[in-house]
């Protein structure tokens, strides 16, 4: 599903280059629930940004479906993070001036998806996450918890194959942080393939693999 070849990330040049990912080669399969772990400034998130096709590696090669990301042009990479990828990040990303359902409509706008398709699965993809009476909210109107299932929907509504969650619970409370989880798992006991990027051992444990990183290298 993914794969990952002898990949690096340097910021940088010179005496002041930094080496975020260092030589990174490997591969995660069709429904597998991987757990990207490691301390602050270890890697991980870059590494999750040339997973996510938001960021160009320095070098080597990433593959999504076995097609080499690098040889496509801007317009089907976007067409990839679109359809093919789901992300959720720490901070919700959630847009203030929109309603609940209108973020959650977002990815689907891009994709010409026509108003009342968009509303109804919008609408259905809320419920199923217990947000069915917070249609017309505004994010400030929500508790963080409540704020991240937002992010999860909005992450489902294109039906993406890949899951990529960048700390998803590093702002929660720990009941929050643990419903979070949970729909993750759900998920990926649908067939998703999920990539947990977290510093936190216990979360990283519960997930069918782990991998480590320190300094930029997979350890």
């Amino acid at each position: 599903m993914i794969e990952l070849v002898h990949l690096w990330k340097t910021f940088g040049e010179g005496e002041a280059a930094v080496v975020a990912v260092r030589d990174v080669s490997l591969t995660i399969e069709r429904g597998e629930f991987v757990s990207i772990i490691g301390a602050s400034g270890s890697g991980k998130s870059t590494l999750m940004y040339q997973i996510g096709i938001l960021d160009t590696p320095t070098m080597g090669d990433v593959y999504i479906n076995r097609n080499k990301v690098s040889d496509m042009g801007e317009n089907e990479r976007a067409r990839v993070r679109r359809e093919v990828l789901g992300f959720v990040f720490q901070q919700f990303n959630l847009i203030p001036t929109l309603t609940v359902l209108e973020n959650v409509e977002i990815p689907m706008v891009l994709r010409d998806m026509g108003v009342d398709e968009r509303k109804e699965k919008a609408e259905t993809l809320l419920k199923s996450l217990e947000l069915g009476h917070r249609l017309n909210y505004y994010p400030n109107q929500l508790s963080g918890g409540q704020q991240q299932r937002v992010a999860i929907a909005r992450a489902l509504a294109n039906n993406p194959e890949i899951i990529l969650a960048d700390e998803p619970t590093g702002n929660l409370d720990t009941k929050s942080g643990a419903v979070v989880f949970d729909i993750l798992k759900s998920l990926n006991d649908q067939g998703k393939t999920i990539v947990l990027i977290t510093h936190d051992p216990d979360l990283a444990r519960k997930t069918k693999r782990t991998i480590r990183m320190v300094d930029g290298a997979v350890v």
